[in-house]
């Protein structure tokens, strides 16, 4: 499995963080998680902000195992987590390469990201007015 340094785009103004080691599969994460506040572009216009910088021979198992202690805050409305909304099942099969993510037609269904509270680790509920 590749393992890449990037920028991570946060806004649609441009602002973004270091991101390093990231799987294909962790940016696939990141992106769905992010792409709302910047415009869907989430590691540069052609998601070119990416570099190879090693490779790794973890499983699919242990990467989703991984991605979804990392990222157990991420949360959908419904409170489900993201990563299995990915990847649900018992053997799911990952990207191992960042050649292989379609970054333009990423999209899956079901997967509306709620807002959450980085201090305390909880989603954020808000009211819509109606």
């Amino acid at each position: 499995m590749e393992l890449a340094n990037g920028r991570l785009r946060l806004n649609k103004l441009g602002s973004d963080v270091p991101v390093s080691n990231i799987t294909p599969a962790e940016a696939l994460v990141l992106h769905l998680v992010h792409q709302g506040n910047n415009g869907g572009s989430t590691f540069g216009e052609d998601f070119d902000k990416i570099t190879v910088v090693s490779n790794d021979k973890r499983s699919d198992n242990d990467e989703v195992r991984r991605l979804s202690a990392k990222y157990a805050q991420c949360v959908n409305k419904k409170g489900d987590k993201i990563v299995k909304l990915i990847w649900p099942g018992v053997s799911p099969k990952l990207p191992h390469k960042f050649a292989e993510l379609d970054w333009k037609n990423i999209n899956y269904d079901g997967v509306e990201v709620s807002a959450i509270n980085y201090v305390t680790q909880t989603p954020v509920v808000t009211n819509p007015i109606k």
